[in-house]
Order: structure tokens, then C-alpha cells, then sequence
């Protein structure tokens, strides 16, 4: 009896390692696309009977992951760098895109350009004039829905650190509690799969690092900041830098956690929000020093009635936020005073002060350093005001365009108000009570070119602004030798020039007030007059467009911004965010194939090939027959003994 019975023992623990085999392979295929399962595998091993005696079955079987911790952290980490390249793709491509169709800046300033070209050419036509208006509402519109875009763009990405931060802490919450189940049931295989599927899952918000302990549960870090160990998850919390700059930290020490643009979504949607933050700082600047340029050639030329042109555009003014740590008494306001020295691409500045070496500051996006000069102090084509008495160390955030690109606006409201006319037009002759000017020179004077300059030329006749708008009259006393004068009177001289090989100049002055103040109209003069001779200069008409002219080179004219000319400022933006897109869209497609391939590695040592599992469960099926076939034999055996007792 003792034979049988120790057979039927031996079949059933076949059977029952059998049905457990049977049941593992079942588990398999209905798993085989779920995330994070390992294929899983009965482990068992033969029961030693008692001495010389024969074996008594199987012990009990365990059940084996097939795991490979490399290939795992070689598919958590291309996830990472995919997860933040298909980030950036998406954002980069809207920050580009923010300036096509009605954010085409680079497109709406070029035709407003032509139209003051055409109207330079016919400064008499109302209609030209309108269209030239007409064109720069476009122009804001142009900015304003641009800035709208990135903005957009903008809101998106800081919603998609949120929103990534949130579900980080989630997985970080399931993790621990994944860890507390481990530690009551080590290497409970349900419990590994639900860890593998949650640490792939934070590997896309960003780089995940892990250490095994012995009972299956993991210590997790990421760039050496710990995110999870014995005492639970360290919680991740968002805040914003001064400079607009959004910071992650993990735990309530607020350990900081070091994120590049590469690493995961979250990483991406910091390197995101930055790239948005310096595209519209690019943007503002874009705008102020557009608007600075045009409303500095208005204030360079002469309206229809005669008047000194005003402002075409209004953009919101440099802003100055002083560090709430000062201890100082200063306060300090800042004024644009020479567009073409703002970094395009810079900016905001942190502005601070020293007992040592006085005011100084640093530009945030690209790290130059300015130091500030003069009376007024001057630094980036900026020129402060400062009141007060400021301490050593105190510290000022200084935004030379905030909010220009959204706030620009069309300040004329009539066409008339377009000052296309030059401050003067040179005619030989003497201007006459009547208006009309004789010419009885018995020599030639010839006027060249007429410009605006910062400085006069060493030999010009230099005229005070508080002559400005009067008519003025140059009365050559020789050939070589001249007085200016209010037209009509010869005495006094206001000043007086010569004409040497080269011929000579006469500069006169802006007023003090308005955008072309420290400026000066320069007119070149050659020939060969006679004493006697005289050449008049009265201020421009509606006829003349020669200001006009000037204000439609602005667009062409080289060093009128620290990136070239007002075109390759404008362009430069557009291809460089353009360049930027393209390149992150390359890299999600080559980060996306590295995923594929570090899943397929993955797969090849712990994933379910259902050929392998199909055949697998045949040899179960089988051996599970045999085993019951011993059973029935055994049982044959025992009715046959009881029958011949």
C-alpha cells in the first residue's frame, strides 16, 4: 500500500505543478500587452523522499519573472528623452507658428516699408497717405496677435508642468505604496509588474534611477535627488524664479531638482516655458525699437501743415522692479535712449548697485554684463533715472520693452499726421515777402543729400535748435566763406561755415523736446559762389517726401539693431524659432525609434512570445495527462489488491 499510495502523492503534485503551469501561461497571454508585465515562469524543484528511497514529486513551485534590470532602465531612459523631445516638437513648432498668418510681423512691417517708399515718391496723395496708416494698424495687429500666440503657447506649457508635476506625485504615491506591499509579501510578482509599469510610466515626466532593495522594493532618484525611499515619496513642488524662470523641488526640505530641456516632459516644460519667455522678450523688443525708429524718423521730418511729426506708434515704456531685499532709498526709472544698442535677443536685466563699482547689470537670457555710465548713467541703449541713495547690494529688475509686442499701439489718428516732409528745403535765392524766392546768385551753389546725425560733421555751421522752423538764409560773404541768418536779415549771424575742398555743411539742431532731441538735419554744400550770393531754407511742404524716403530705409539700413538691419532683426526670429522646431521634430522621431528599440530589447528577455507560451502549454497539457494517468494506474492497482484480498 505504501507504493500506491506514494505514487498517487507523486502524480498529484505533478498535477497540481501542472495546473499551476497551466495557469502561469494563461496569465501570460491575457497579459502579453499590458504595461510593465514580465513573462512569468514556474520554478520547481524535486522533493527528496527518504533515504534510498525514491523521490516523492515536486515541492511546491514558485513563480519567476523574467526580468532584465538594464534593458528596463535602457526603456525608462529613452522614454525620458522621448517624452521631452515630442514636448518640445509640440511647443517649439506653436512658438514658430505664433508668427505666420496674422502674426506675420516680419511680413506687415516689409509692407508698410514699401508703402512709405511709394508715398516718399507722391507725399501729395491723401490716399497714400491713408494707406500708410492703414498699414501700420496692421503692423500692431500683427504683434499683438503674435504676442498672443506665444503667449498661448506659453499657458500651454506651464499647464503641462502642472499637470505633469500632479501625475508625478501620483506615481510616486503608487510606488510607495507598491514598496509598503513588497515589504509584507516580497517579490510578490503582481506587485513587481505594477512597479515596472509605474516606473516606466514617471520615466516620461522625467530620468528615473533606481535602487533594488532585497525584498523587491525600490529607492528612487532622479539626477541625485531622491524621489522615493523607506519613508515614503518626497512630494514635487513648482515656483517661479524672479526672472520668470519656473523651478522644481522635491520634499518639504525643497531639495532642488535639476532638470535640462532633455529630461522628460517635465524637463521639456521648463525648457519650453523658458524658449516661450525669451521668444516674446524677442518679440517686445522687436516692437519697441520698431516703434522707437519710426517715431524718431516722425520727430526727423515735417507734417503737411508744417509741423514737427509726432509719434506713429506708442509702446509701453521700460519697466524698473526693485528686489524686496533692498535696503536702499533709491528709486530708479528708465528710458530707451538709443534703440538700435537693445539686445534683440536679451533680456530682461538684473540691475544692481555696489559701493565699489556703482551701477551695473547683467542681461538674464544671455549673461553679458553692462556697466552704467555717464550722467544720465546709460547701459543697452538705456538711460536711467535714479533718485534716492541706493544701497550696496540692492538689486533692481530692469525690462527695457514689457508687454511691447501685445501693447503697441497706432497713436496718429488723422493720415495728415505723417511727417513725410523734410525740416527744410534748399533753394538758391532770397525768399521774397510774398513767399517766393529770387535767384540772382552770379555763382553756383549745390546742395547734396540731406541727412540726420548724432554728429555733425567737423566743418559744419552749427544751428542752435531755438531756431528750428524759422527760414533761414546762408549768405556767402566769398567763395569759400558764409553766414547763416533768419531769412531776410543778414545780421546777426547765427553762425557762420566755409566752403573748403571738399565743399562744407549745415547742421541744424532738433529741439530738446520730442524723439529726434541730440540730433541734427545735416545739409552738404559744394560750388563755387560769389560774394553776394545766397541760399535759402525754408521748412518742407506737402510736396516734399524726403523724409519719408529717410523713414523707409529704416528697414534696410544696417546696424539699426544689435542683429543688423530692422529685415534680418525680424528675420532672424522668425527662421531661428523656425530652425528651433525643426530640430526638436528630427529628434522625437530619432528619440521614438530608440524607444522601439529599447521596448523590443526589453521584450526579448521579459515580454510574452505566445509561440514560446503555446507550446509551453502543450508540454503542461501533456504532462498533466501523464500525471493523471498515474492516478488512474495507481487507482487500477488498489481496486485489483482489494479484490484479491
Amino acid at each position: 500500500m505504501t507504493g500506491i499510495n506514494s505514487a498517487i502523492s507523486t502524480a498529484l503534485s505533478g498535477l497540481d505543478l501542472f495546473e499551476a503551469g497551466i495557469s502561469t501561461v494563461s496569465n501570460n497571454i491575457a497579459n502579453s500587452t499590458t504595461s510593465g508585465y514580465a513573462a512569468e515562469s514556474l520554478n520547481a524543484t524535486t522533493a527528496v523522499g527518504a533515504p534510498n528511497q525514491p523521490g516523492s514529486g515536486v515541492q511546491t513551485a514558485q513563480i519567476v519573472r523574467a526580468a532584465s534590470g538594464f534593458a528596463a532602465a535602457q526603456l525608462r531612459n529613452a522614454n525620458s528623452a522621448n517624452a521631452a523631445a515630442s514636448s518640445q516638437s509640440t511647443a517649439l513648432t506653436s512658438l514658430s507658428n505664433a508668427l505666420t498668418n496674422n502674426g506675420d510681423v516680419q511680413a506687415a512691417t516689409n509692407q508698410f516699408f514699401e508703402n512709405v517708399s511709394t508715398l516718399a515718391s507722391n507725399p501729395t496723395s491723401t490716399a497714400q497717405r491713408q494707406t500708410v496708416l492703414s498699414d501700420a494698424q496692421t503692423v500692431t495687429s500683427s504683434f499683438q496677435s503674435a504676442a498672443q500666440n506665444i503667449a498661448t503657447a506659453n499657458a500651454s506649457a506651464n499647464e503641462s508642468l502642472s499637470t505633469g508635476v500632479t501625475s508625478a506625485n501620483n506615481l510616486l504615491n503608487k510606488l510607495a505604496t507598491i514598496n509598503k506591499g513588497l515589504t509584507q509579501t516580497p517579490h510578490d510578482p503582481s506587485l513587481l509588474d505594477q512597479q515596472q509599469s509605474a516606473l516606466n510610466s514617471l520615466s516620461q515626466f522625467l530620468p528615473v534611477t533606481t535602487l533594488p532593495q532585497s525584498n523587491g522594493s525600490m529607492i528612487v532618484t532622479t539626477g541625485g535627488t531622491v524621489l522615493l525611499d523607506q519613508s515614503g515619496p518626497q512630494a514635487l513642488v513648482t515656483s517661479t524664479t524672479n526672472s520668470g524662470t519656473p523651478t522644481i523641488t522635491a520634499g518639504t526640505n525643497a531639495v532642488p531638482v535639476t532638470l535640462t530641456e532633455n529630461d522628460g516632459s517635465l524637463g521639456a516644460a521648463i525648457g519650453n516655458i523658458q524658449s516661450g519667455n525669451a521668444a516674446l522678450q524677442s518679440l517686445d523688443t522687436l516692437a519697441a525699437v520698431f516703434a522707437g525708429k519710426v517715431n524718431t524718423s516722425q520727430a526727423e521730418g515735417l507734417t503737411p501743415s508744417g509741423a514737427q511729426g509726432q509719434a506713429l506708434f506708442s509702446v509701453p515704456a521700460p519697466s524698473v522692479a526693485a528686489s524686496s531685499s533692498n535696503t536702499g532709498t533709491a528709486t530708479v526709472s528708465a528710458a530707451i535712449s538709443d534703440s538700435s544698442a537693445l539686445p534683440i535677443d536679451g533680456g530682461p536685466f538684473l540691475l544692481s548697485y555696489t559701493t565699489a563699482n556703482g551701477w551695473a547689470a547683467t542681461d538674464q537670457a544671455s549673461g553679458q554684463s553692462y556697466s552704467a555710465s555717464g550722467t544720465p548713467p546709460t547701459l543697452a541703449g538705456m538711460a536711467l533715472t535714479i533718485t534716492g541713495t541706493p544701497a550696496n547690494g540692492d538689486q533692481y529688475t530692469l525690462n527695457p520693452s514689457p508687454n511691447a509686442a501685445a501693447g503697441i499701439s497706432v497713436a496718429a489718428t488723422q493720415a495728415g499726421g505723417i511727417a513725410a516732409a523734410d525740416p527744410y528745403v534748399p533753394t538758391t535765392g532770397v525768399l521774397q515777402s510774398d513767399g517766393s524766392i529770387t535767384n540772382s546768385n552770379a555763382g553756383t551753389i549745390t546742395t547734396g543729400t540731406d541727412t540726420v546725425t548724432s554728429t555733425p560733421a567737423s566743418n559744419a555751421a552749427v544751428i542752435p535748435a531755438s531756431y528750428y522752423g524759422q527760414n533761414l538764409q546762408l549768405n556767402f560773404t566769398s567763395s569759400t566763406s558764409y553766414t547763416v541768418s533768419v531769412a531776410g536779415n543778414t545780421t546777426p549771424a547765427i553762425a557762420s561755415g566755409t566752403l573748403g575742398s571738399n565743399g562744407g555743411n549745415i547742421a541744424i539742431t532738433y529741439p530738446n523736446s520730442g524723439a529726434a532731441s541730440g540730433q541734427y538735419w545735416q545739409l552738404p554744400i559744394t560750388g563755387t559762389p560769389a560774394s553776394g550770393d545766397t541760399l535759402t531754407l525754408t521748412p518742407g511742404d506737402s510736396s516734399s517726401g524726403s523724409n519719408a524716403q529717410r523713414m523707409a530705409t529704416l528697414w534696410s539700413t544696417p546696424s539699426a539693431t544689435t542683429a543688423g538691419t530692422l529685415e534680418q532683426a525680424f528675420v532672424g526670429l522668425s527662421t531661428g524659432l523656425g530652425a528651433n522646431a525643426s530640430a526638436a521634430q528630427n529628434l522625437a522621431t530619432a528619440t521614438s525609434t530608440q524607444v522601439s528599440t529599447a521596448t523590443t530589447n526589453l521584450q526579448t528577455v521579459a515580454g510574452v512570445n505566445t509561440d514560446q507560451q503555446a507550446v509551453t502549454l502543450t508540454n503542461y497539457q501533456q504532462a498533466y495527462q501523464a500525471a493523471a494517468q498515474v492516478i488512474s494506474a495507481a487507482r487500477t492497482m488498489f481496486d485489483s489488491l482489494l479484490q484479491s484480498v
